[in-house]
């Protein structure tokens, strides 16, 4: 049958209210309007095995028109519909589409299909796996770290391994391949474990430079006196000398702006200790 006697098999069949007949000619014949003609009639539970043609006609719409209507298109029955589609289509994009859509709306309702979102994000948006990563509960973390080690994504193989409890091996990768003293003492830091710090100086230490910019980064965190003692003789370190000028400008610095906070907070406490006195004797007039 051409397009052309479809098309007005599909008039008729609405001029006879067979509604879900004409459905399914538009749908094949991937018409436009096809949306408005599925509102206007009320036609959702209709276009269970229609998913594919109503993306290729339109993948935002439909992605939106099956997102509103999951609980009568569940999640899996769209998942299958476009894995099985004809290899015409891009069906891998329009799954990440999908997916990417589900999850933005109910972080839970497509968590079967999490290991196959990684995968998805790592071909076509990268930069949505660490809040993923940091969100879902429902991938395999040696998946994503073999997807990640493949694609050489290296924050997110540092976010996995230290969800698997490899603190030291993900410090290495930071140190190694990042090259990232603020991003290694913000992940230390996080980790709560004191023994992770000296891991730190431990891995610094085998290069000069990263021992330089750790020194900037030791306020509150490091004993910058410690780490120069570990230093081996003979190392030379860049730029030593102006780092550690810095580091006690900053230290002068710092006390200075404790001791005048102190200052302020006994003279705030003697004006309010004051006001106190004189409210009571006040009250007692």
């Amino acid at each position: 049958m051409t397009n052309s006697l479809k098309e007005a098999l599909a008039e008729l069949y609405v001029i006879n209210s067979q509604y879900e007949k004409a459905l399914s000619l538009f749908a094949e014949l991937l018409k436009p309007e096809v949306f408005e003609f599925i509102e206007k009639h009320s036609l959702h539970d209709a276009i269970h095995d229609k998913v594919v043609n109503l993306m290729l006609l339109d993948c935002k719409r439909a992605v939106h028109l099956l997102i509103q209507h999951r609980d009568i298109i569940p999640p899996y029955e769209v998942v299958e519909q476009l894995l099985h589609a004809s290899k015409s289509c891009d069906k891998k994009y329009l799954l990440h589409q999908y997916l990417h859509a589900l999850f933005e709306v109910d972080i839970h309702a497509g968590k079967d299909y999490h290991d196959m979102q990684l995968e998805l994000y790592a071909d076509y948006e990268p930069r949505m796996l660490l809040p993923f990563l940091r969100t879902s509960q429902h991938y395999r973390l040696d998946k994503a770290y073999e997807i990640f080690a493949q694609k050489e994504f290296v924050k997110e193989q540092v976010f996995v391994l230290g969800r698997m409890g490899n603190a030291k091996e993900a410090l290495s990768t930071i140190i190694n391949k990042l090259e990232d003293i603020q991003e290694a003492v913000e992940f230390v830091t996080e980790q709560h474990d004191d023994e992770l710090w000296d891991e730190l100086i431990r891995q610094c230490l085998q290069k000069p430079e990263m021992v330089g910019m750790l020194l900037e980064h030791t306020v509150g965190n490091l004993d910058p006196l410690y780490i120069v003692s570990l230093v081996p003789d003979g190392l030379e370190i860049p730029k030593l000398r102006d780092r550690l000028v810095k580091i006690v400008t900053d230290y002068r610095t710092e006390t200075s702006l404790r001791h005048g906070c102190n200052d302020i907070l006994k003279v705030s406490h003697l004006h309010f200790t004051t006001l106190v006195y004189l409210s009571s004797i006040l009250h007692v007039c």
